[in-house]
């Protein structure tokens, strides 16, 4: 759906893909069925938005980690901010906002949640962030890049990695 409407030029659009990748990846409860207002504030922010993707369509996850979390961020707080002007938790969005940034460029944008995340842990034991008290998106990343660098990874797309990623972190949860 991303590959046939990349922009967010189209409210009605916006709000379509919102509820497909919350639908495919689980993540709609925590966003309490605010599609007409995620959508209209992705929308407002469209220019940016579409920017910043497009430009990190252009280079690999590993080529350009840094801009990769900056864009995370810059989601990650739209979709916050529009969830609290309304009375929800406004915090802890990073799950859905790399999976909605992964369906649009999903070379550049790795799926961040609860499994992937435990299967790099297990898969970098001893990793330690350079960054103090990074965000959880940016601290994931950074574990990816090490795991990536190492040579465990460098041939392998974001999907075959995640792959590998949620298949150690269930194991590792069962």
């Amino acid at each position: 759906m991303c590959d046939e409407f990349p922009l967010h030029d189209d409210v009605r659009i916006v709000k379509d893909k919102l509820v497909f990748i919350s639908r495919v990846y689980s993540v709609s409860r925590g966003l309490g069925g605010r599609w007409g207002e995620l959508s209209t504030s992705l929308y407002n922010c469209r220019h940016q938005i579409d920017e910043e993707i497009a430009e990190r369509r252009r280079h690999q996850f590993i080529n350009d980690v840094a801009s990769v979390v900056k864009v995370h961020g810059m989601l990650n707080q739209i979709v916050c901010k529009t969830l609290g002007v309304h009375g929800h938790v406004a915090h802890g969005r990073a799950s859905f906002s790399s999976k909605y940034l992964h369906f649009h460029a999903p070379d550049a944008f790795p799926i961040f949640d609860t499994l992937s995340w435990a299967g790099l842990r297990a898969l970098t034991p001893g990793f330690r962030s350079e960054v103090p008290q990074p965000a959880p998106y940016h601290r994931f990343c950074e574990r990816l890049s090490h795991y990536i660098g190492q040579g465990r990874a460098e041939q392998m797309s974001l999907r075959e990695i995640d792959t590998i990623l949620v298949q150690q972190g269930r194991e590792g949860m069962a």
